[in-house]
């Protein structure tokens, strides 16, 4: 059963309903009234009574029959400018349709790609649906709320922005689009193991808490396990070993560990890092932990430049050979509290909320 909406979005949808049944030509594995009603279900009656009600019932057809046919993992993606004859609805916007497997963060990172493309929003409707696909990914049933235990959830997102109309941009923002899911389902995939890395670093430090790295070390220790708490929103792992030169070191990525945004893939190849002057120094400096921004922004969750977190390795003779690296951000819990209410690495979280203003 659908949820209660409010009567004025419910008359609209109604409408909607009843043209998308007419407009239907061929029978439908779940009739076209119905696929309509469950479409618009989330969007707001503001939205909607902006639009024709032909229009809004011919997009969903359309989105309808792009969504047939999908192999699980393999995302359908188009942008385009839509034409009456070839589409069943017109518009005076670009429309940004995507079909996916359900996965978190996904409306965040499609808004993150629209903001960075300078495209703003007008009309979004992003149901998550129970699908029921046959062994050649055909859709045989589709659910909004009560979905049988065969079905699988999917996003289908159908976004209209600003009017784009060189072909070659159009292009561009699929492959980027393309490139954002794959980050998304990198993240997604990899975050439990990332989740246990954390974990498996700070029972690591607790084996190693002698000498005098060892407050370090339970401080270190008991941050990790803070962050595996819901405090981190873990987007990658990578673990480095640090090779000695004479006048320049190299940080060299330990093929198979990458993890999330640090996997390697055919858009970010594993290279390593050249280390001179104060960069080389700190690399083999005996501070344990690393708490800095990253120069790159993050594709997924929210559009600000990553949060990176390192703990440097040694050898039995206590020098620097590497360091386990997670890139994410920070939780809004992390945001909302004061550093008080921490109970680890107050100082140096002090300095962190000092320096980058997250109060």
């Amino acid at each position: 059963m659908l949820g209660k909406i409010p009567a004025a979005r419910q008359e609209i949808i109604d409408r909607i309903a009843a043209r998308a049944r007419r407009a239907a030509h061929r029978r439908k594995p779940v009739p076209a009234d119905r696929f309509a009603r469950y479409f618009y279900n989330g969007v707001s009656e503001l939205d909607l009574v902006q639009r024709g009600d032909g229009d809004l019932a011919g997009a969903a057809l359309a989105q309808f029959t792009m969504g047939r046919v999908r192999r699980p993992g393999r995302p359908i993606i188009r942008v385009f400018n839509p034409d009456a004859a070839r589409d069943g609805f017109s518009s005076s916007r670009t429309v940004i349709a995507v079909i996916t497997d359900d996965m978190p963060f996904l409306v965040d990172s499609l808004g993150i790609v629209c903001t960075q493309e300078r495209l703003a929003i007008h009309l979004i409707a992003h149901p998550v649906f129970g699908v029921v696909r046959d062994r050649h990914g055909r859709l045989t049933d589709l659910f909004l709320d009560d979905a049988c235990p065969d079905a699988k959830p999917e996003s289908w997102q159908f976004i209209e922005v600003d009017r784009e109309a060189d072909p070659a941009r159009l292009v561009a923002l699929e492959r980027r689009i393309k490139s954002m899911l794959d980050d998304v389902r990198c993240v997604t995939t990899d975050w439990r193991a990332m989740r246990r890395m954390a974990r498996e670093i700070a029972s690591d430090l607790g084996k190693q808490m002698r000498g005098p790295q060892a407050g370090e070390a339970h401080e270190v220790k008991a941050l990790l396990e803070w962050m595996e708490e819901k405090h981190f929103t873990f987007l990658g792992y990578r673990e480095y070993r640090l090779r000695r030169g004479r006048t320049r070191d190299l940080l060299r990525p330990n093929p198979g560990s990458g993890l999330g945004l640090m996997r390697p893939n055919r858009h970010r190849k594993q290279r390593s890092v050249v280390l001179k002057g104060d960069g080389r120094e700190f690399a083999r400096s005996k501070d344990l932990l690393i708490i800095t921004k990253a120069n790159s922004v993050a594709t997924v969750h929210r559009a600000t430049h990553l949060d990176y977190v390192g703990i440097k390795t040694f050898d039995s003779a206590g020098n620097v050979t590497g360091e386990r690296r997670f890139i994410g951000l920070w939780t809004s819990s992390t945001y909302n509290r004061s550093p008080r209410e921490i109970p680890v690495l107050r100082h140096k979280i002090q300095s962190v909320i000092d320096h980058f203003g997250l109060k």
